[in-house]
């Protein structure tokens, strides 16, 4: 029994960790859809303040469930995006504004970039601990 709950922890963990890198890329394919004038301001705005908060919850939420299952490694590693999500959140950043995403879009790129590079990196190492479990059991 202890083999199928690993397995179903690990596999709602890649889950969760699938559904952040597609936001991160989605956001990326959007930005790049602005700058080659193939969507307008107001509708990338829409599309992207979508899913900023269901990005954030499922983010801390992937976090916390780690912290309970006790893996501290991982749950460490994402503190920082969680501490950044979270001064952006305080700081009324975390919105784009249509008026003056042309200005901003330069800003958030890059944002977007870290954001799926470190959403990669944790998937990873998801996945070498997956293969530790599955190797200790």
């Amino acid at each position: 029994m202890g083999l199928i709950a690993e397995v179903l922890f690990w596999s709602s963990v890649f889950l969760g960790t699938a559904g952040l890198l597609f936001c991160a890329v989605y956001a990326l394919i959007l930005f790049s859809d602005l700058t080659a004038d193939h969507i307008n301001p107001v509708e990338l705005c829409e599309l992207i303040n979508r899913l900023v908060l269901p990005e954030y919850l499922g983010h801390v939420a992937l976090t916390a469930v780690l912290l309970l299952k006790g893996l501290l490694i991982p749950a460490v590693l994402n503190l920082p995006l969680i501490l950044f999500h979270t001064w952006r959140y305080r700081e009324r950043k975390h919105l784009l504004d249509n008026t003056s995403i042309f200005n901003d879009v330069e800003k958030e790129r890059p944002i977007c970039v870290a954001k799926l590079a470190h959403h990669l990196l944790m998937f990873f190492i998801y996945l070498y601990f997956f293969i530790i479990a599955l190797a200790a059991a």
